[in-house]
């Protein structure tokens, strides 16, 4: 007895005592910064929330045309149009822009927002509780991190020009940053992709929607070009080209390879429809696990599974909307009897007409060498230019769309109603989400789930092509500029052809609306130039895109902000 009470005494004295310590929580069911990033699942979750924010951020942001304003809206390839009105707007106000710009700030933060996640991972990756099965399987996670990063880095030094270098885990305010030079940016790009290129998993071993190790080299040629290292340039598109992993697609492939179809009539027989120019661009096919060997880098989306881009973010069926905003709207169009077109979805898509094609991208490109009629890239079946009216009742029913056989008000809004349509926007057959109230045919709401192109190889030939122009090299520049118009079944350029004007258009040609249209004019130089010859708005509105503009504003939140270093806008502004 006198045993047991002593026990309960010492418990006693035990509790008591472990009152006067602090009570430490050792959270089992959920991630803290304490428990976090200490293995490689963990860190490869890290990972999977930057591409979540890297595909919200450049494509599936909100059911806007704000969406896609990296790719070439309000430049020299897409006029931005008030819905259904044959009226242009601006967007980047690029004739009175200030620091106030909203496209500068917004894209400012997001950039820094992908570096600091970016930065976060890496850090973590080398800190003690971080425990690796190898040094490869660390290396990998932060050669994959240093490239997201300088994904970021190479936007942020070609838009804007010098700006902050953060290399580490912000974890206290700091008001004191100070802009490094260009080069310094495009110098630490490059380590970052030096050590990504020697450590990235190469594309065979990694699901859809992650940067592989060839994306890293594609990224590197771009940044040896800003570096004017061309042979650095060159050298990183052909470890490409050259790896075995990745190649153009020079043949029918996947999963619509026998697509038939009765044409944009909707009338006859069905008949074989496509080529390999639009094989590549039909859903189910845009993967490098899907047999692309073209594809690079893809954004990865799937309306069957939660984080998809489905419902779970947006009742009607996710964000990635390109279908829906880019393109006219040819079943507005009425007849000189006053009866309106039917909306037929399979291979009409479904935009509103916020985005319209301008003349240098419907026109001047295309009027090159002879190639209008034999470019397969510019063939019915990748850009439709003719409409024909398909309501039953119509007495035009069949026929072309004209302004002879059109009533008054399609031919006041022939251009948003009838402009040329690029077709790799449109999935081939919807899979009938919604059903359209006047002609009862099943449509998708403008969405798709197709795995969207960040990098190709036909870009990659393209870069190594400019690299050795700029090195003097035509003939070599000629010969990759032919690898891609030689699949198009497009005239041949010549040496002499070959200058950055023919580089830009090839580049619109095979990369629109794929392309940061807007990252390439400032980076080559040429933003200003293309303004003011073929930017829609200024023309049409009689202004001029100012010669400083070729860099973005610092945002004016930005300089206020860092009280302790006092910044100076980029000139001009």
């Amino acid at each position: 007895m006198k045993k047991i009470f002593f026990y309960l005494i010492a418990s006693a004295a035990f509790v008591v005592s472990s009152c006067d310590k602090p009570l430490e929580e050792v959270p089992q069911d959920f991630y803290t910064p304490e428990n976090s990033y200490t293995n490689k699942a963990q860190f490869e979750s890290a990972l999977a929330n930057v591409y979540l924010t890297v595909r919200s951020n450049f494509y599936a942001n909100a059911d806007a045309k704000e969406n896609y304003d990296m790719l070439g809206p309000d430049l020299d390839l897409a006029n931005i149009e008030s819905n259904g009105a044959a009226q242009k707007q601006p967007y980047f106000n690029w004739a009175t822009m200030n620091a106030d710009n909203a496209f500068a700030s917004k894209w400012w933060g997001r950039l820094y927002g992908i570096i600091s996640q970016a930065n976060i991972i890496i850090d973590r990756a080398e800190a003690p509780k971080a425990v690796w099965t190898s040094p490869a399987d660390k290396n990998a996670i932060i050669g994959e991190a240093k490239f997201l990063r300088a994904f970021a880095y190479h936007f942020l030094a070609n838009m804007w020009g010098d700006v902050p270098l953060v290399l580490n885990e912000t974890k206290t305010p700091k008001f004191d940053y100070v802009r490094a030079p260009q080069k310094d940016v495009y110098l630490q790009c490059k380590a970052d992709l030096d050590f990504a290129t020697q450590n990235m998993p190469t594309i065979d071993q990694l699901k859809g929607g992650r940067a592989p190790r060839e994306a890293a080299y594609h990224l590197l040629s771009e940044i040896n070009i800003c570096l004017k290292d061309y042979d650095g340039a060159i050298a990183a598109a052909t470890a490409i080209i050259n790896g075995g992993k990745c190649n153009l697609m020079n043949a029918r492939f996947g999963v619509n390879k026998s697509f038939t179809f009765s044409g944009y009539t909707y009338k006859g027989a069905a008949k074989p429809w496509g080529d390999v120019y639009w094989d590549l661009f039909q859903e189910g096919n845009m993967n490098w696990k899907e047999g692309n060997k073209e594809a690079i880098w893809n954004i990865s989306q799937d309306p069957t599974i939660k984080g998809g881009d489905n419902t779970d973010v947006h009742a009607q069926g996710g964000f990635f909307v390109m279908d829906r905003w880019w393109g006219p709207i040819p079943w507005q169009a009425k007849d000189k009897d006053g009866k309106a077109n039917w909306l037929m979805d399979t291979l009409s898509g479904r935009p509103v007409a916020g985005l319209i094609v301008t003349d240098y991208a419907s026109n001047a490109i295309w009027n090159y060498k002879g190639s209008f009629n034999t470019d397969i890239r510019n063939s019915q079946y990748n850009i439709q230019r003719n409409y024909y009216y398909t309501n039953p009742t119509s007495a035009f029913y069949g026929q072309q769309i004209t302004p002879a056989n059109a009533d008054v008000s399609t031919n006041t809004l022939w251009e948003p109603r009838l402009s040329p349509h690029f077709m790799k926007f449109v999935r081939a057959v919807p899979v009938g989400m919604a059903t359209d109230a006047t002609s009862k045919r099943k449509n998708d709401n403008g969405r798709n789930w197709k795995d969207w192109y960040i990098m190709r190889v036909a870009e990659t030939y393209l870069l190594r092509a400019e690299a050795y122009m700029l090195k003097n090299d035509l003939a070599s520049a000629a010969a990759d500029i032919n690898v891609i118009r030689g699949r198009a079944q497009a005239t041949l350029v010549t040496p002499g052809d070959v200058d950055m004007d023919l580089i830009l258009a090839e580049r619109a040609r095979e990369l629109y609306g794929e392309e940061f249209r807007l990252n390439t004019l400032m980076r080559t130089g040429k933003l200003v130039e293309y303004l003011n010859k073929y930017n829609g708005y200024l023309k049409d509105n009689g202004q001029t895109a100012p010669a400083f503009v070729n860099k973005l504003p610092i945002p004016r939140r930005e300089i206020e902000a860092n009280t302790g270093v006092k910044w100076a806008n980029n000139p001009g502004y």
